[in-house]
């Protein structure tokens, strides 16, 4: 959706000071708060329609929910607490959820079209997720109660990393609500160990790569609204500089030349033409460097099927 005159601008400026407060986190100047990015990000796609506070109010009335269960098992000492009771609010029906767990959304699994799929605000409304918001409140919830978790990520994926009590790194995938061995998501979603040791991959996020990847939702979303101009551009440099092996970032900055490409030869305009393929000529380089190939959705598709039917079994 786009708007118009004074309102398109104004709308342009939530994108604008959404960028600002996550560059200054990324750059040490406040505090890094991946809760407040994603915020940030999702109140700018929806014009200001959020409230900071009531979001704000809502992780935290879970997080004293999952502190009660954490006393309640008597689990305080273990470093895994928060990550269990995340786990268990998330996916088991219990009385602190109200007997009501988050489900995956097996009928909008992939945000492209529509990035409100993917909105932790829209999960926290519905229930209903993705692979994108799923392990995104995870996070926020984890880190609300004080411990860490990490995204990592896959050919149309995201799923989460944290250490278990002997500090060995674990997968939780909140697509089936289960553990997941490296080997096992690598044949699934056909990652190779090319690109996990390029790092586009299976690798878990810092803090800062995980706000990086809260720009490439930025930079998109902004593609979608309002087209491509330096905003988006320099959004997606920002998120570059602190995670040079986003290769979703790649892909939005792709679209940023392809879209002017397209521009350029409508106009007529042949300089401008050829520098954007050139653009997209060293693009296209850097993706094979990384070892990125185009991933199918199709496949993708058959794999989400494939945990829809598991998780049916298991409910049986």
């Amino acid at each position: 959706m786009a708007f118009s005159g004074q309102s398109n601008e104004q709308h342009k400026a939530l994108y604008k000071a959404a960028f600002t407060e996550i560059n200054l986190m990324l750059e040490g100047k406040s505090p890094l708060q991946f809760k407040r990015a994603v915020f940030l990000m999702e109140n700018a796609y929806l014009n200001n329609t959020l409230n900071y506070d009531q979001f704000n109010t809502e992780i935290s009335s879970i997080a004293i929910k999952l502190r009660s269960l954490i006393e309640e098992k008597h689990i305080e000492s273990y470093r895994t607490a928060a990550n269990w009771a995340a786990f268990t609010y998330m996916e088991d029906s219990i009385p602190a959820n109200e007997y009501r767990p988050y489900t995956y959304d097996f009928q909008h699994f992939i945000s492209t079209k529509d990035p409100e799929i993917g909105f932790v605000s829209k999960l926290l409304k519905t229930k209903k997720g993705n692979c994108n918001s799923l392990p995104f409140l995870y996070k926020i919830l984890t880190e609300e109660c004080g411990a860490s978790a990490s995204l990592a990520l896959a050919p149309f994926h995201c799923f989460i990393k944290h250490k278990d009590e002997k500090g060995n790194w674990i997968n939780l995938e909140m697509t089936s609500g289960s553990f997941a061995r490296d080997a096992w998501i690598m044949q699934q979603t056909g990652v190779t160990v090319e690109q996990v040791s390029s790092g586009i991959y299976m690798n878990a996020l810092t803090q800062k790569q995980s706000l990086a990847l809260v720009l490439k939702d930025l930079a998109a979303n902004y593609q979608m609204q309002f087209g491509t101009d330096e905003f988006d551009e320099k959004v997606i440099e920002t998120g570059l500089r602190y995670y040079p092996t986003g290769i979703y970032l790649y892909l939005v900055k792709f679209e940023h030349y392809r879209v002017k490409l397209l521009g350029a030869r409508k106009q007529k305009q042949p300089k401008s033409e050829e520098a954007f393929k050139k653009e997209l000529s060293l693009i296209e380089r850097q993706l094979s460097e990384l070892g990125y190939r185009e991933p199918s959705k199709k496949e993708y598709e058959g794999w989400v099927r494939e945990n829809e039917k598991q998780k049916t079994v298991t409910k049986k």
